[in-house]
């Protein structure tokens, strides 16, 4: 895309009323998940579409209507949220600098955990 990575990762860091948007050429942004927690709808069209959302758990139907919206036009979806031990790792504020560790070590062991059943899905 041209944009340098630290660009794009305080970009990707930007929340309103937390941090402003990145200004990157005549354009700004801020973290996707402003317009959706997991943004898989934009996945639309391909047969395979895995999608990683380890914070999705509170989200209930916005979240499940753009999973349902994908199996509708014919994806195969695999959806992987953060199960409780993950969750708790996160804690209550997940931007939080004080959960990076402990989030870490969770998602290594979620993300093992998954590894097989992920693997069937690229079949």
């Amino acid at each position: 895309s041209g944009i340098e990575l630290v660009d794009a990762i305080g970009a990707s860091c930007a929340v309103p009323g937390v941090w402003p948007p990145v200004t990157i050429g005549d354009r700004r942004f801020m973290d996707g998940g402003v317009r959706s927690i997991a943004n898989s709808d934009l996945a639309g069209g391909h047969d395979v579409v895995v999608v990683l959302a380890p914070l999705t758990g509170t989200l209930g139907r916005p979240f499940a209507a753009e999973i349902d919206a994908l199996r509708a036009s014919g994806s195969v979806v695999e959806v992987v949220e953060g199960d409780a031990a993950a969750l708790a790792a996160f804690g209550a504020d997940p931007l939080d600098p004080a959960t990076r560790v402990p989030a870490l070590a969770e998602g290594r062991r979620q993300g093992a955990a998954c590894r097989t059943r992920l693997a069937e899905v690229w079949k």
